[in-house]
């Protein structure tokens, strides 16, 4: 059998509706194909079994690299090429081995190194950042609740130092010192300890998280606490005498102490009124209030429990919220913000509001507190207006204990309703400053 030559290997034509077969010697062939596609073929027996395989395409510029298998890899192998091949392989079976048989078997070692490196990287994207994992936490549990701002505002502060860090890397050492960080502060001469604290429950509660869904073996700070930061929560225990509350009632009224919005002004005194919760007032929306039968029905969704509940609004609340309609009647929520039309009252608009009276010395006889004193000032006076203990929590919400929020169903609403109503006559007459006998129970 003669040699091929390049020419030839160039100008050889397809015959129809078959393979034509050139030969080369070493069991090598070009394959032409009806169609006119060539490529190479060696055919050979070894162990008795004829083995035909294609190492190629013809291609005349033949593949890149010095080695047979660059060469086999590229696929595309030009005469020389092949004839290399051919020959080494020719080589290999005197020396007793299946070539065709070997080039397959570490192609399939290769591909499933390939398959295997693949795999680890998908694997390690899989494995979220601790940025990633807060945001899929957020998705997942906090969602349409009320703490979600204030838990994202916690683990954002953790997230500036460890955020592009896969979470199943970081460890309690570097959990310790991003929130030291914290710990010390923005302030010259004040700490954040409580802050910290406070990322720290939220972090134990994202490592958690990650561990259920085997982001991470086990969560590292498991067994942190907040008194290894010395940031032990601190429990307010402000409760204004009826005298104070009336001082700030007055300073409300009074333009010349209080520069404050009238929709700012209007929750700050529905807060005083009723004791709800901050968040409970200042996004109340206009359906949930009956001004004509005195009721507020706050829905189960707005709640800390989740629970729906039923607030009687003394006259003088009405009051408020009927010269209030006038402002924000059209909108949507009954405490509309001046400064975002169509958004509800920023929850924490109020509490500066009050920050800002004691900051300008508009009241210099009241205990300095926060809007959220109110509510426990009213829990604690009512028992002096003759009220049972119990009534202010009704009022509040708050679950009774043991076993008296077991068998006692009961929803107090007439002596709610009188309560409230006796609440706000004391304080609009102590306001007024009408000659009015004040008892007072220890707080």
């Amino acid at each position: 059998m003669g040699k091929l030559a390049a020419v030839t290997c160039e100008s050889a034509k397809p015959d129809k509706g078959r393979d034509r077969l050139l030969g080369d010697g070493d069991g090598l062939y070009l394959r032409v194909r009806p169609h006119g596609t060539k490529t190479w073929l060696i055919e050979y027996e070894f162990s008795g079994s004829r083995t035909k395989y294609t190492i190629g395409v013809y291609d005349r510029e033949g593949a890149p690299g010095d080695s047979i298998s660059d060469w086999l890899r590229h696929g595309r192998l030009s005469l020389t090429q092949a004839r290399a091949i051919a020959g080494n392989w020719k080589d290999a079976r005197r020396a007793g081995h299946d070539p065709a048989a070997e080039w397959e078997a570490q192609l399939s070692r290769e591909r499933e190194a390939e398959a295997a490196r693949k795999a680890a990287e998908e694997a390690e994207t899989a494995r979220p950042t601790v940025s990633q994992a807060i945001d899929t936490f957020m998705a997942r549990h906090m969602a349409g609740k009320k703490s979600a701002p204030a838990i994202r505002y916690r683990l954002d502060r953790l997230a500036a130092d460890l955020g592009e860090r896969k979470i199943r890397d970081v460890t309690r050492k570097d959990v310790i010192a991003a929130l030291d960080t914290i710990a010390d502060g923005q302030r010259e001469g004040q700490t954040a300890k409580q802050l910290a604290g406070e990322v720290l429950v939220q972090a134990k509660r994202l490592w958690r998280f990650a561990e259920a869904r085997e982001w991470l073996e086990a969560s590292c700070i498991e067994k942190l606490t907040r008194k290894d930061f010395d940031a032990r929560p601190v429990k307010r225990d402000v409760t204004l005498r009826l005298d104070e509350l009336a001082e700030v009632w007055r300073a409300l009224r009074d333009p010349e102490r209080c520069k404050s919005d009238p929709v700012t002004v209007a929750a700050m005194k529905l807060l005083i009124l009723t004791g709800q919760r901050e968040r409970e007032v200042t996004d109340a929306e206009w359906p949930e209030f009956d001004l004509d039968a005195g009721l507020w029905k706050i829905p189960a969704a707005r709640t800390k429990k989740e629970r729906a509940h039923l607030v009687h609004l003394a006259p003088q609340a009405v009051a408020i919220l009927t010269e209030l309609k006038k402002i924000t009647g059209k909108a949507r929520h009954a405490f509309e913000s001046p400064l975002r039309p169509g958004q509800a009252l920023y929850g924490r608009a109020v509490n500066n509001a009050l920050a800002t009276l004691f900051a300008r010395g508009a009241l210099p006889n009241v205990t300095r507190c926060v809007v959220h004193d109110f509510r426990r000032t009213l829990i604690t006076r009512l028992p002096d207006l003759g009220f049972e203990p119990f009534i202010g929590h009704k009022i509040a919400n708050h679950v009774l204990p043991g076993v008296l929020a077991h068998y006692n169903h009961n929803a107090y609403e007439v002596q709610r309703e009188a309560a409230l109503k006796a609440w706000a006559d004391r304080i609009e007459a102590l306001a007024k400053g009408k000659n009015v006998v004040q008892l007072q129970r220890s707080a």
